[in-house]
């Protein structure tokens, strides 16, 4: 809720453009793979990048819209000092904070929850723009919003894969032991260094196939 605080109204949009911006980070390191990167969501949606801009673009438009209460000189979030720089980023201006909260706060308030604090989610009636963010945030990441059924997709995809990837692995460890069977007996009439030779690289070969079988799932998400 908003108070007659102007200090905690301050810092609580200063967190505001901090989760902004983080939020969008995110979605970059997700976006695009990184070689030698050690962070598990890098590049998870790389294969995706219209996910990705459907967010930002959902975010960035809720947050500068203007509110469903405007109030006096108070419209959005920009009268309070906030806008985008060419590079992206959120920024805070205080110098404009400052002056607006000075003589405005009462209309900053409106703008922002309707100068109300217990309004159902369910009413009709405007609600500011907080609750339009809200909103807006919900349908992104409710039970029917396009990140949870992506990730339930996502999910889904991956438990196929693992279930394929067992049962290849299961498949190349009965070649590997009929092979190394038959290199055995081999060795009672071939040349002992030759055949030896030829089980290293079969065993390296198989263990290719594992490695490649086990990184495989990671794979799937990073595409996917």
């Amino acid at each position: 809720n908003v108070t007659s605080d102007t200090s905690t109204l301050k810092t609580s949009l200063q967190d505001v453009v901090t989760v902004y911006n983080s939020l969008n980070s995110s979605l970059d390191n997700m976006g695009s793979v990184k070689d030698g990167s050690m962070d598990t969501l890098n590049g998870a949606l790389a294969g995706d990048g219209s996910l990705i801009s459907y967010i930002k673009n959902n975010i960035r438009t809720a947050v500068f819209n203007e509110s469903s209460t405007k109030s006096g000189n108070v419209n959005a979030l920009r009268d309070l000092g906030i806008s985008i720089d060419r590079s992206g980023k959120m920024t805070f201006d205080e110098t404009t904070y400052n002056s607006m909260v000075l003589n405005n706060f009462d209309d900053i308030s409106k703008m922002l929850t309707a100068g109300t604090s217990n309004q159902s989610a369910y009413d009709t009636a405007a609600k500011g723009l907080s609750q339009d963010i809200a909103t807006t945030l919900e349908g992104l990441t409710g039970k029917d919003g396009i990140v949870t059924t992506r990730s339930t997709n996502a999910s889904s995809v991956l438990a196929d894969h693992k279930e394929e990837l067992t049962k290849l692995e299961t498949r190349m460890t009965a070649v590997y032991q009929r092979y190394l069977s038959q290199f055995t007996a081999m060795e009672s009439s071939q040349n002992k260094s030759s055949t030896h030779s030829l089980l290293i690289d079969c065993e390296a070969a198989c263990v290719w196939l594992r490695c490649r079988v086990q990184l495989c799932p990671s794979s799937a998400v990073r595409t996917g």
